[in-house]
């Protein structure tokens, strides 16, 4: 290992990923967290990726590999051309363990996977991408390739669908607003700079992105009625998905009005939930993968 150095990896999904997939599930092996909690932690990591227009940009291993020149150096544009290793690589790790484990019929899970490369790998060496496939697909018994291409050299999205249906979980169906009516989505976010309501981020394929707004926007007013920093919220609250409103926005003291087409926040909550209908089958591998009695 070169420690004076830059070392360009593609490996850190598994090294920094898979170690945030275990430290969640090690504290509930423990005893020392609930199984809601640790699946609430779960949702909110599948919801950081899906929110995250980069995933269709970039690959989990180029994410490891570019950790140098991008993660560590991020702008305004990162969330819609990058993803994080440690989040798409802990849900990589989930989605892995839950595919050994229905290979094996639970004779084997990631644990063995990592046991073994910890025998093999862990001395001054370390071990390759090419490694740590061949062993996951040793410890499964099956030819893991076409899961590995997909998870880790494409952009394709991630299917929760065979992790869920094996451990008996589901996700939450979408609670209505309590009070309220349909939230709308902008695709905007803001920071308040000395009074000012300033645009930091434009998520791409939003309304705020189609609209033309761009980072360091001034938002001053939504048609021709002032918006103060701490109103934006409570004035969008008078317009309903669909509504067309006029944005007023000063744009290097150049001042340009722009029209943002509401759209509803139609985005799943991603809360994963225990299924009531669950199999004594699915309970099982639920209890085998968190180590219950």
């Amino acid at each position: 290992f070169d420690y004076e150095n830059e070392v360009y990896s593609k490996s850190l999904w598994v090294a920094e990923g898979v170690t945030s997939y275990y430290g969640g599930l090690a504290l509930k092996r423990a005893g020392l967290r609930s199984t809601d909690s640790l699946l609430r932690d779960l949702g909110q990591q599948i919801r950081m990726l899906q929110s995250q227009p980069g995933r269709l940009v970039q690959p989990l291993e180029s994410s490891s590999y570019d950790a140098w020149i991008k993660l560590y150096r991020p702008d305004e544009n990162s969330p819609n051309t990058s993803i994080s290793y440690y989040t798409k690589g802990a849900l990589a790790g989930w989605l892995l363990d839950a595919k050994i484990r229905k290979l094996t019929n639970a004779q084997k899970s990631l644990d063995d996977v990592m046991r073994l490369a910890y025998a093999r790998y862990s001395g001054r060496r370390g071990y390759t991408p090419e490694e740590f496939r061949q062993t996951a697909a040793e410890v499964a018994n099956s030819d893991l390739s076409a899961w590995f291409e997909k998870v880790l050299d494409t952009t394709a999205e991630l299917d929760y669908s065979e992790a869920l249906d094996y451990l008996g979980l589901r996700f939450k169906a979408d609670t209505p607003r309590p009070g309220g009516g349909p939230r709308v989505n902008t695709g905007l976010t803001l920071r308040t700079d000395n009074g000012r309501l300033i645009v930091s981020q434009v998520r791409r394929g939003t309304p705020g992105y189609d609209s033309g707004i761009n980072v360091n926007d001034e938002i001053l007013a939504i048609n021709d009625y002032r918006v103060r920093a701490e109103q934006w919220a409570s004035r969008l609250e008078s317009y309903k998905p669909g509504n067309t409103v006029s944005v007023l926005v000063a744009r290097r003291d150049q001042l340009m009005r722009l029209d943002l087409k509401l759209e509803p926040d139609r985005a799943p909550g991603w809360q994963l939930e225990l299924r009531s209908d669950a199999t004594p089958d699915q309970k099982a591998s639920l209890k085998a993968w968190l180590r219950e009695p």
